[in-house]
């Protein structure tokens, strides 16, 4: 999941950021047009593979959060291995679902200008493809995920209270300390799920008006033409920076370091300081002597 967050700031946000300064939608890379064309079909198809990587990284780490709080005597089960294909499945997951980007995605010239824009003509009607293609991976990766994660974490945390409830009074050092590195980590996982939501909620609110109110139609307010969709981007794309941020937020090894670094940077400007003093003492002191000699 790591790997895939750097893709948005790698690839899509360069390109917004050139179109939002020039003013323009418009391609600058069409020379040579073989590399227009693979810059163009790269610049859509990594950061959508990174969202869906993202997503279903998200409902791995909440099955494993959920066999280990709820049945937790199977929780060995989940081994490296197990780990490792789940993770390479991901990637051929969400490859495989947006490999079409290569066939649609590609520069279309238009009043003398070039953009990079997706046209699944002439194998498929663009517009009912199209807007097939955006629905199913929006209720697929989504919308279907959110709800499942939501089940997921309401079960664990509904296991902890009962737990908690039930063996409050057997519980073992280990066992305490068991659960409360579960705890820890189910917030941590919370919070980031929370972030998803939040970054997900302008999408979510355009797409269901977009989809299911107006069936693809040109949206009647003008704010849903160009504010929404704007924001909804925008958000979306954020999701790769806050990520990053709340999983150093709870993680002690970086607080801990940090405290390391700021204790030796305050004792480094400690004893700078002191050294100047010396080094102030030793002037004022020669000075003093010098006026001392040359009066006698």
């Amino acid at each position: 999941m790591a790997v895939s967050d750097l893709f948005t700031p790698l690839t899509i946000m360069p390109v917004t950021i050139v179109q939002i300064i020039s003013g323009s939608k418009s391609w600058k890379v069409d020379s040579p047009w073989i590399l227009g064309n693979i810059l163009c079909k790269l610049s859509y198809f990594l950061p959508d593979v990174s969202l869906v990587v993202s997503i279903i990284s998200l409902l791995l780490i909440s099955m494993d959060r959920f066999v280990a709080v709820v049945f937790p005597f199977k929780a060995k089960l989940i081994s490296s291995k197990v780990r490792f294909l789940s993770i390479l499945c991901t990637w051929i997951i969400a490859i495989a679902v947006h490999a079409p980007y290569f066939y649609t995605f590609r520069l279309v010239p238009y009043e003398s200008k070039t953009y990079c824009s997706p046209d699944w003509g002439p194998a498929f009607d663009h517009v009912e493809t199209h807007n097939g293609f955006v629905t199913a991976t929006f209720i697929i990766f989504i919308l279907v995920p959110i709800c499942l994660l939501a089940i997921v974490y309401a079960t664990i945390a509904w296991t902890l209270k009962t737990n908690n409830k039930k063996t409050k009074q057997q519980l073992s050092c280990h066992q305490t300390d068991r659960d409360q590195q579960h705890k820890k980590v189910i917030r941590m996982s919370v919070a980031i799920i929370a972030a998803f939501v939040f970054c997900m909620i302008p999408l979510l609110v355009f797409m269901f008006t977009r989809v299911f109110l107006w069936n693809w139609k040109e949206p009647p307010i003008c704010a849903f033409r160009t504010v929404v969709p704007f924001i909804s981007t925008f958000m979306l794309h954020s999701w790769s920076a806050v990520n990053p941020c709340i999983c150093l937020i709870f993680n002690k090894n970086y607080w801990d370091g940090r405290k390391q670094i700021t204790s030796f940077l305050s004792s480094r400007k400690t004893s700078v300081e002191e050294g100047s003093r010396r080094m102030q003492a030793k002037a004022t002191s020669s000075r003093k002597l010098l006026s001392k000699s040359s009066s006698v």
